[in-house]
């Protein structure tokens, strides 16, 4: 309906429809360039915008390598007091900030064991 009313009007609309932002990374693609990418959008905005990304569909067969430069371009990513130049990441302001934070990561964990273990199978 929103989009109808804007259309009427030749106007854009860009309608935020709650979050859960994937980047899919197909197997032609610039991976160092989609590493970056990853990198900005997941950590960039300390997750505090709609545009976050929260979730990452790779084909197969670049699996391993984005995962490998995923896991070198975070191990540069230096977290710590968000007022200092070089900061990228600070700290969570609550404490059920941080609960949440580390239930997601042990999903996250729980999923990427579902992920290697399919694959194994299927290989």
């Amino acid at each position: 309906m929103v989009q109808q009313t804007v259309n009427e009007r030749y106007g854009k609309c860009l309608l935020e429809l709650s979050g859960n932002n994937a980047i899919i990374v197909m197997d032609d693609a610039d991976i160092q360039l989609a590493v970056r990418s990853v990198l900005f959008a997941a950590v960039g905005t300390a997750g505090q915008r709609c545009t976050t990304c929260r979730r990452l569909l790779l084909r197969e067969s670049i699996y391993q390598r984005v995962l490998e430069q995923l896991l070198v371009v975070y191990k540069q990513v230096k977290i710590g007091d968000p007022l200092e130049k070089d900061t990228l990441l600070g700290p969570l302001h609550t404490r059920a900030s941080r609960e949440n934070f580390e239930k997601g990561i042990e999903i996250i964990k729980s999923q990427a064991c579902i992920v290697n273990c399919t694959q194994a199978f299927l290989a």
